[in-house]
């Protein structure tokens, strides 16, 4: 028994040994496995060098930005930002909860006048605002949409402007090669004669007929010949040979097609005009229209084109047989 009680008394005095030895869990050390938590801001944090700002001072600089109108803009000088900061510090803030309720309405009001008028930018900030506000509020997420739908509007008009004008450099490139081949192509004028004058904007040059060709020298009079005869002989009107002789005459106007205004040139308000070269037919259609120049470049240059094509003209005849010609035209395109 002896034996027995002093073993008892060795293995107590060993375990109070170890327990000197460890330290006492402190109220803040953490239970092992256990995560620590950030401690929550009792105001928010300012710059170095200044005083924090108090929750009393951001609920007044809320309600003058309220008086500003300054809802859901500037960045970080607006009202919900500033209650929103208000609730960081005080979740439970009650006049920062009714507020921003009161709010959200005309927040989402301006925010959609912004993607109305194409401000994406500015409208996808606002509604990272409203959502962090709100972030189950369902017209929220349907600003939120519209705007990715406006985006992708606005990249498929982008591409299709840019494929436009690609397609319409490449049809003119096209076209000058076809009149460099045909030019070197063609035989060198019998005799020169003078160039096709420009169609005129709004009224075309009339047709002009040139002098009748001489008739063939007729047999001398008969001696038979009655003075009345000789008096017919000599009147203006011209002989019989003379009025059957083939007539020259120039190109004229019959149909006139205006160009429609580009909606990026009429978005910007731009004005301009360009100045074609074309190719008037034996049968009176236009082919080979190309730019000559224009102001702005490449502005205006397809919807000229397009409607110049369209257009159709009485040909150039020349001996009585209508022959093609070139001709020059300038468009101009006025918001006026």
């Amino acid at each position: 028994m002896a034996k027995k009680a002093l073993l008892m008394a060795m293995v107590v005095s060993l375990a109070l040994a170890a327990c000197s030895d460890e330290t006492p869990p402190s109220a803040n050390t953490p239970a092992p496995g256990a995560s620590i938590a950030a401690p929550a801001a009792a105001t928010e944090t300012p710059p170095t060098g200044q005083a924090p700002v108090t929750v009393a001072e951001l609920l007044d600089s809320a309600r003058l930005a309220m008086r500003e109108q300054r809802l859901i803009q500037p960045v970080g000088n607006n009202a919900i930002e500033m209650y929103l900061k208000v609730l960081e510090q005080e979740p439970d803030n009650r006049q920062a909860q009714l507020a921003i309720l009161e709010l959200m309405p005309l927040a989402q009001g301006v925010a959609e006048q912004m993607i109305d008028s194409q401000r994406l930018d500015e409208a996808q900030q606002a509604i990272a605002l409203l959502k962090r506000a709100q972030p189950d509020s369902v017209v929220v997420t349907t600003l939120e949409q519209r705007i990715v739908t406006e985006r992708r509007a606005e990249a498929q008009r982008t591409q299709a402007e840019a494929e436009q004008l690609r397609l319409a450099e490449q049809r003119r490139v096209q076209e000058a090669q076809i009149a460099q081949q045909q030019a070197a192509a063609a035989p060198p004028p019998a005799e020169p004669r003078p160039a096709a004058q420009p169609v005129a904007t709004t009224t075309v040059p009339p047709a002009r007929e040139s002098a009748p060709a001489p008739a063939p020298a007729s047999p001398p009079a008969t001696p038979s010949a009655t003075p009345a005869a000789q008096l017919a002989s000599a009147a203006p009107a011209p002989s019989v040979a003379a009025s059957t002789a083939p007539q020259s005459r120039d190109f004229s106007l019959v149909r006139r097609v205006d160009p429609d205004y580009p909606s990026q040139a009429l978005r910007t308000r731009t004005e301009g005009w360009v100045e074609l070269s074309f190719t008037i037919t034996a049968s009176g259609d236009v082919e080979e229209v190309s730019v000559v120049n224009s102001n702005p470049r490449r502005i205006f240059d397809r919807e000229a084109i397009r409607a110049l094509s369209q257009w159709k003209f009485n040909p150039r005849t020349e001996g009585g047989r209508a022959v093609s010609t070139k001709a020059r035209q300038r468009l101009e395109f006025s918001l006026d």
